[in-house]
């Protein structure tokens, strides 16, 4: 458990002065956020609530350090589901800007999850397009068998299983 000293009260101030963390004072843990994440539907660690929560608390070495403040894929579901206009996304952006700054991760990360996020979309794109052209799947079996041998032929997803195992 943290002590009153590891953790920092006047951070989620700070946090809140930026562009983008405005609402976060606003949040009362309803958890909408996290209901309607699709990110938290396939990564249980992924948890914008918790993430709320931890700012709130003053746990900052904890959230810079974190993997899952890069996970958010920015599609703003979060913020449209929001009662309070928390707005998550963009405290996302900001928290991953303080991480940078505090020298927590490199700033590379942030151009390069920009770069992951766009190369998602059009993955996205492109197997929309293919599986409409193709109208070979006729149902979800189908799709999900041909989904399984199609990303098995991904060396780095055999390594993601392997580890999660």
């Amino acid at each position: 458990m943290k002590t009153q000293k590891e953790l920092d009260e006047r951070w989620k101030f700070q946090v809140a002065s930026r562009p983008g963390g405005e609402g976060l004072l606003a949040c009362f843990a309803c958890g909408v956020c996290t209901a309607g994440c699709p990110v938290s539907e396939v990564e249980e660690r992924f948890n914008p609530r918790r993430i709320i929560h931890q700012v709130l608390m003053g746990n900052r070495e904890h959230v810079l350090r974190s993997k899952e403040i890069w996970m958010c894929i920015g599609c703003y579901t979060c913020t449209a589901h929001c009662p309070q206009d928390v707005e998550f996304t963009n405290l996302l952006k900001v928290l991953r800007t303080m991480a940078v700054e505090e020298g927590h991760v490199d700033k590379k990360w942030l151009k390069l999850i920009d770069e992951i996020d766009r190369r998602t979309q059009n993955l996205r794109r492109d197997l929309v397009e293919y599986l409409w052209n193709e109208e070979t799947l006729q149902s979800r079996e189908e799709f999900d068998s041909w989904y399984k041998e199609e990303t098995g032929k991904l060396s780095w997803t055999r390594k993601v299983k392997d580890n999660a195992e």
